[in-house]
């Protein structure tokens, strides 16, 4: 059995209606499972992203310091992306 952790997240009203409309749908079976597929594509979606995308990515986002050369943006975001896929596997 897999480990399950319990996430407590604060959700728009009307995407919340959405989620349960598919839910009703047939297409996935309850709020979790609907929820746990948006992460593991959230995931997937990031772990393809090139290193200078990802660099890109943080930086627009505000999630990275403005200051300091491109170079460092990518090389930080990089190793960013190996913790990520490090922890996705265990």
């Amino acid at each position: 059995m897999t480990d399950t952790v319990l996430l407590q997240v604060r959700v728009n009203a009307t995407l919340l209606r959405k989620v349960d409309e598919l839910c009703a749908e047939g297409l996935f079976k309850n709020r979790s499972d609907a929820v746990n597929d948006a992460l593991r594509y959230l995931v997937m979606r990031y772990s393809r992203t090139s290193p200078e995308g990802r660099a890109t990515a943080l930086y627009l986002g505000g999630r990275l310091q403005k200051s300091g050369s491109p170079v460092e943006l990518v090389f930080r975001a990089a190793k960013g992306r190996t913790e990520v896929g490090e922890r996705w596997t265990r």
